[in-house]
């Protein structure tokens, strides 16, 4: 189930990302409307999907001093929604969480989809 919803909220990223596609069939088909308006090769391209959890400005000599061990302070407070990037551009937002049975691997829950602003270069 929360595979369909994940499924249905990367459709509805792809439609904001795709204005000139955007579907206009009624929200409740439970079918992906981008996979209907895109042809299949289309829908094959791979992006790169990013989850930033936080950045941090540095100089170059303190990143050239990173070794194990140290530590990294990042500009977000904890609790801060992670940033969903398609290649490099914020689609979403969301939440981290472990995977249930799999306590080593994280998940996202995606609270917000990004309106899309006007396409650059």
């Amino acid at each position: 189930m929360q595979i369909e919803n994940q499924a249905g909220m990367m459709s509805s990223i792809l439609s904001e990302q795709l204005p000139e596609l955007s579907p206009t069939i009624a929200e409740a088909d439970p079918e992906p409307v981008v996979s209907r308006r895109l042809p299949g090769a289309v829908l094959r391209i791979p992006v790169s999907v990013q989850v930033v959890i936080g950045t941090a400005r540095l100089p170059l000599s303190e990143v050239a001093d990173l070794k194990p061990g140290a530590n990294v302070t990042l500009e977000e407070k904890l609790g801060t929604a992670a940033r969903v990037l398609v290649n490099g551009r914020e689609v979403a937002r969301g939440e981290l969480f472990v995977l249930e049975g799999d306590g080593d691997r994280l998940g996202l829950t995606i609270t917000e989809v990004v309106e899309s602003g006007p396409s650059g270069p």
